[in-house]
């Protein structure tokens, strides 16, 4: 007989030590999703960025605002901690 109490392993995806989880939002330049880092639990906003879907004047704009993001410190506007890199992302 069969067990009929089965659980589905749901299969995650990372991006460094975030597991992605929901999508917050979708823009046009990529998706937002939801990560949580797999040690501390801490949830952050992970901005997907496809590179080969976008123009090569799209690319320069993502990567100036990456560059201006980088430079902000402010109480009440979301930091940028890390960015992370591969051939398609």
């Amino acid at each position: 007989m069969e067990n009929s109490n089965n659980t589905a392993v749901e299969a995650y995806q990372y991006v460094g030590p975030f597991r992605l989880e929901k999508t917050l939002g979708k823009g046009q330049t990529g998706l937002v999703k939801l990560g949580v880092h797999c040690v501390t639990g801490k949830k952050v906003a992970i901005k997907i960025i496809n590179r080969e879907k976008l123009s090569e004047s799209v690319l320069m704009k993502v990567e100036r605002e990456i560059a201006i993001m980088k430079l902000i410190e402010h109480p009440h506007v979301l930091g940028l901690s890390d960015v992370y890199e591969n051939k398609k992302y």
